[in-house]
């Protein structure tokens, strides 16, 4: 890919300097561009992981949609359980309060037997 020069840049700068800053254009040019066919690799790439990168998102939704199910299902197997044992333990408490009180009234007749 030569590059040429307008006549004005080489009557201000001279043939040689033309010359030389074509060229030096010239490597910059191809050192920083893309050919059409690269950039088209480049755009296909990007659809597929533009696609990919759709999927993802959606499985990760999923996931945390399914996370969130069971977390609260755990939560509520939690309360169910803190419930249970709140009725165990008001039952054993009150299991030990009437023994307490059947052993003491047992003690107080015994003390008036005596």
């Amino acid at each position: 890919m030569a590059i040429t020069m307008p006549r004005t840049v080489i009557e201000a700068l001279g043939e040689e300097a033309a010359a030389d800053f074509a060229h030096w254009f010239e490597t910059i040019l191809r050192e920083r561009t893309v050919s059409r066919d690269e950039h088209r690799q480049i755009l296909s790439r990007l659809d597929v992981l533009e696609r990919v990168v759709s999927d993802l998102v959606v499985e990760v939704r999923e996931l945390r949609r399914e996370m969130n199910e069971r977390f609260d299902r755990m939560s509520e197997r939690f309360d169910r359980m803190y419930e249970r044992m709140l009725v165990m333990t008001r039952w054993t408490v009150g299991t030990l309060a009437l023994f307490g009180t059947a052993i003491t009234i047992l003690l107080a007749i015994s003390q008036f037997v005596k």
